[in-house]
């Protein structure tokens, strides 16, 4: 028994003193690294020669934009000189400080993780590139990247002291704290609106909508609103005018159309009919602005409604980007005569659409923060007989209602103080944990190298719960 429990004790000792296990490189990987340790300086666009205490120098820094916007990949090259070869975890730790106090760490080892500062031979010059989006839903402003070299097993075990210390402070820019400054950067808006633009105000809903259809709701009377125009540059009479008018809260988009018509007619009864050959409004929204994963919604006057979702202009193709069937939509319509009469003399009908925040494609605040935008478009269909006579828009765009090139943009005038990070899904915005994706541009403590991000009440507890499943299943097995 004494024996076995040596026996024990060793191999647990053997384990718990074990080094981290070399790397293993392939022959291209080897190629990489040498390809990135300069045969001769560098004449980097900014000069930095930050000396970490004597065994490393940041010679400077590249970057490949000084403006860009949410989505954009940067591309930051690092210039690292060895002066004296050192042991143990180092690692190189770069915060990225967007607008509003947002941080992106981005530590690593240089060389895409194939070369770590313990390998370094003194006098190499590593080429150190690395690459990262900036956060689609990032605010505009300025954005610095701090960077520095710290110690990954001091960090693990103590919290803190583990950077290497910047020797010459006062000829560096620098936080006082190890941290260098190397270089700034100008975040702009994913996309403003060109002069000349349509723009429609989005306000905040001042109370409840029913989506009844009526467009009586008090909230509606502080709607901002816009008249479309014909599409073949033809006046429209005083009678069959279509006015939008559009509103938000935490959950919802509300979209209203008023639309003026002596005789109200479609044929269409199922879901995903082909309601753009009578009479119908129509809607487009592209969150991200680029004519990718952007929703059509389409609504008759007896509520038929067609849903799709294109990843790309008009592809799929509708018959099958119509599978989509948004989860939460809500539209109504309230008709002023009747449908497909010829007895009685039609004036006017209204129709009434919520569209979850949730399952807008490509929003990732939850509900949009004051003054950003959303691409969008809005269409009316006129028909007489059973034949198209004539289509008015709010932005008029070519023949195909899919080219959002020329469409207009919903802009958010009040903005929600609270927002919630999107996720996708049918629940409600407020019940979505924050996915992984979006972790490392969540805001962080002030510390030595990767901080992880803070999580709310209820998402902590969720996880831990979700933990603690995991755990007995374990015990289980």
């Amino acid at each position: 028994m004494k024996t076995r429990l040596l026996i024990v004790c060793a191999i647990a000792i053997a384990f718990g003193c074990r080094k981290p296990a070399k790397l293993i490189l392939t022959k291209d990987q080897r190629e990489r690294i040498q390809q990135n340790i300069l045969q001769s300086p560098p004449t980097p666009n900014i000069a930095i020669n930050a000396n970490f205490a004597d065994n490393i120098r940041l010679l400077g820094a590249d970057i490949s934009a000084n403006k860009v916007k949410p989505g954009d990949t940067v591309t930051v090259t690092y210039y690292w000189e060895c002066l004296r070869e050192i042991q143990g975890e180092w690692k190189v730790f770069v915060h990225v400080e967007l607008p509003k106090g947002r941080r992106m760490i981005l530590d690593h080892n240089p060389v895409g993780e194939l070369y770590p500062i313990s390998n370094w031979k003194k006098g190499e010059i590593i080429k150190d590139e690395q690459a990262f989006a900036i956060p689609q839903d990032a605010e505009p402003g300025q954005a610095v990247i701090w960077a520095g070299i710290f110690n990954e097993a001091i960090y693990r075990e103590r919290g803190g002291g583990d950077r290497m210390e910047l020797k010459n402070k006062e000829q560096v820019p620098n936080d006082g704290d190890n941290r260098v400054k190397v270089v700034q950067f100008t975040v702009a808006r994913k996309e403003e609106p060109t002069q000349g633009a349509k723009v429609l105000g989005l306000k905040r809903a001042s109370g409840e909508i029913k989506v009844d259809g009526k467009l009586d709701d008090p909230a509606w009377t502080n709607a901002s609103r816009v008249e479309l125009t014909r599409v073949d540059g033809q006046p429209v009479s005083a009678d069959e005018t279509t006015v939008v008018m559009a509103l938000f809260d935490d959950k919802n988009l509300y979209i209203g159309f008023h639309l003026g018509d002596n005789f109200i007619e479609t044929p269409y009864k199922d879901r995903d009919s082909e309601l753009w050959n009578a009479d119908a409004v129509e809607m487009f929204l592209d969150a991200q602005g680029d004519g990718k994963d952007y929703l059509e919604i389409q609504v008759s006057p007896k509520n038929v409604v067609f849903d799709a979702l294109f990843k790309t202009r008009r592809n799929p193709p509708p018959d099958e980007a119509k599978a989509f069937n948004m989860t939460g939509l809500r539209t109504a319509v309230y008709v002023t005569g009747s449908v497909n009469n010829n007895e009685d003399k039609d004036s006017s009908y209204d129709v009434e659409i919520a569209v979850p925040w949730a399952e807008v494609a490509g929003l990732t605040v939850v509900p949009p923060r004051q003054d950003a935008i959303i691409k969008a478009n809005f269409f009316r269909v006129e028909a007489k007989d059973g034949k198209v006579q004539w289509i008015s828009a709010f932005a008029p765009t070519t023949e195909d209602f899919h080219d959002l090139s020329r469409a207009g943009f919903l802009k958010v005038e009040e903005g929600s103080a609270q927002t919630t990070p999107a996720v996708g899904g049918g629940a409600s915005a407020r019940e979505q944990i924050v996915s992984p994706a979006l972790h490392e541009a969540l805001p962080a403590k002030k510390g030595g190298s990767s901080l992880k991000p803070e999580f709310v009440p209820a998402i902590k507890k969720a996880m831990e719960a979700q933990e603690a499943q995991k755990a007995l299943e374990g015990q289980k097995k």
